[in-house]
């Protein structure tokens, strides 16, 4: 979805843990780069997240314990992080970042609600496009399972608020909000389920550099550089070109005709060492 002069997008990004936010990054990158506005809403601090620092310590004997590690509380790790994500958002131009205080494991069930607090940032924000998590649960090889964690119950959550800020309600008189679009990041599902790529070639320092900030998850920038490369990288391959995000659509669009991205037609009559180049993310000079 193309945004112009006259319509710029209102993109809003709905995510468990602060890192969950790098998979879409790039191409929320693209898009503020663009005049369109993103939020990224991150539904807990990630205090229970990925603290490999504390559990590799715990798993040392007692006595050779490094007992600064031991005496952090959750509260400093996860200002730490909010700190941290904040910084890999304003990589991408994204400076509307609210961090949501809700308890890990995150459920629904258990915190009915959150449903009414993305209500309120969907009717404030209103976004044209909503970009999320799975909202189902899936196992290995896309095969259905009952499978619960945070990112499937945050995507739930999402989905019901959306439901809602559309309906028309008689006790609050709320302008109703529809979104136009709603996307899943690709992270969650097999190769084959992703209905399409952005191409964020020009964005992969950036993806480096924000995978490098997460220091409180024991990232380096060697770390980074291997985890872009082989999951950016792995898709841009897949997709014939540099370095990708995929995405997949929660419902089909409906087109007035047949729809052939300028990309495809280039590429269709690319010359084959153009190609190699470009996949080898040579940039040729202009003559």
């Amino acid at each position: 979805m193309a945004s112009d002069s006259d319509q710029r997008l209102r993109i809003l990004v709905v995510v468990a843990h602060p890192h969950d936010f790098t998979h879409g990054a790039g191409t929320c990158g693209i898009h503020a780069s663009r005049g369109d506005t993103v939020t990224v809403v991150t539904m807990t601090n990630g205090s229970l997240t990925h603290n490999e620092r504390l559990h590799d310590e715990l798993m040392k004997p007692e006595s050779e314990r490094d007992q600064e590690a031991l005496n952090q509380s959750g509260e400093e790790y996860a200002e730490k992080k909010a700190a941290e994500f904040r910084e890999v958002c304003s990589l991408f131009g994204v400076d509307d970042v609210r961090v949501q205080m809700w308890p890990q494991p995150f459920r629904l069930e258990q915190h009915p609600g959150a449903v009414e607090k993305l209500v309120e940032i969907i009717l404030d924000v209103r976004p044209h496009v909503l970009i999320t998590q799975r909202p189902y649960y899936s196992g290995p090889h896309g095969m259905a399972s009952m499978a619960r964690d945070d990112h499937n119950e945050t995507a739930i959550a999402v989905t019901e608020a959306a439901g809602l800020a559309a309906t028309p309600d008689y006790g609050r008189q709320f302008r109703p909000h529809t979104i136009a679009a709603t996307f899943y990041l690709g992270v969650y599902f097999m190769r084959d389920e992703i209905d399409f790529f952005v191409d964020i070639g020009d964005w992969y320092e950036q993806r480096v550099q924000a995978e490098t900030l997460f220091e409180s998850q024991g990232h380096t920038e060697t770390f980074a550089r291997k985890r872009i490369d082989s999951t950016a990288g792995n898709w841009g391959w897949y997709a014939r070109t540099g370095y990708a995000e995929g995405f997949v659509r929660a419902r089909p669009d409906l087109l007035s005709s047949l729809f052939v991205p300028e990309s495809a037609l280039a590429r269709a009559a690319e010359p084959h060492e153009q190609h190699l180049n470009r996949m080898s993310g040579i940039v040729e000079s202009e003559t």
